[in-house]
Order: C-alpha cells, then structure tokens, then sequence
C-alpha cells in the first residue's frame, strides 16, 4: 500500500484495522460482560442502590434470614438475558477472533 502511494492514515484504516477487528470486537465483547457482572464493586463503592449494577442489585435481593428463591431466579436471567444476546449477536467474530493466529494458510 505504501508503494502504491497510500498515506499512514490511509494505511492504518485500509490495512490495519480491517485486520485488527475480529480481536477488538472480541476485545468489545468481554469488555461489555466485564463492566455488566461487576459485583463486587458496586457493592463496595456504590451507596446509593438505584445506581448499582445489576449483579449488585440482585445481591440485594437476599434477604438476612430467608431467600425469595423464583424471585433470585427471574432476576438472574434478567441478568443473563442482555449478555446472552450480545454474544449470539457477536459469535462469529469472538470465534474468529480466538482463532484468528491458529489456522495456517
């Protein structure tokens, strides 16, 4: 691309971050699962409980005694739901991305 008179940013944008995508979206994707089951964190630093995660709210739901159990179940798949549907909408590329260096050819 360079011989062909192709600028750094040219290069960077038509070469580089073709290449670079199953890995950032892979990179996109357990980032997202990362941030959305944060627990411990928003228990610890976060006082007010309208702002926590949802990992954290749903810890809230336990009680100091007993346990509303159908409850703790229908907010865990609350929970489950959205990362669920972001990894069906971005299989592909996670796993080419996990093998984008193990095929040779």
């Amino acid at each position: 691309a360079r011989i062909d008179g192709a600028t750094t940013w040219q290069l960077f944008w038509r070469i580089h971050v073709p290449l670079s995508v199953p890995a950032l979206s892979s990179l996109a994707i357990l980032l997202f699962l990362w941030t959305w089951n944060q627990f411990l964190l928003a228990v610890v630093l976060v006082d007010d409980p309208t702002k926590r995660t949802m990992a954290g709210a749903l810890g809230a739901f336990q009680g100091q005694w007993g346990t509303d159990v159908p409850l703790l179940c229908a907010g865990s798949l609350l929970i489950l739901t959205p990362t669920l549907l972001v990894f069906l909408i971005f299989q592909r590329q996670f796993v080419a991305a996990l093998l984008q260096g193990s095929v040779k050819g």
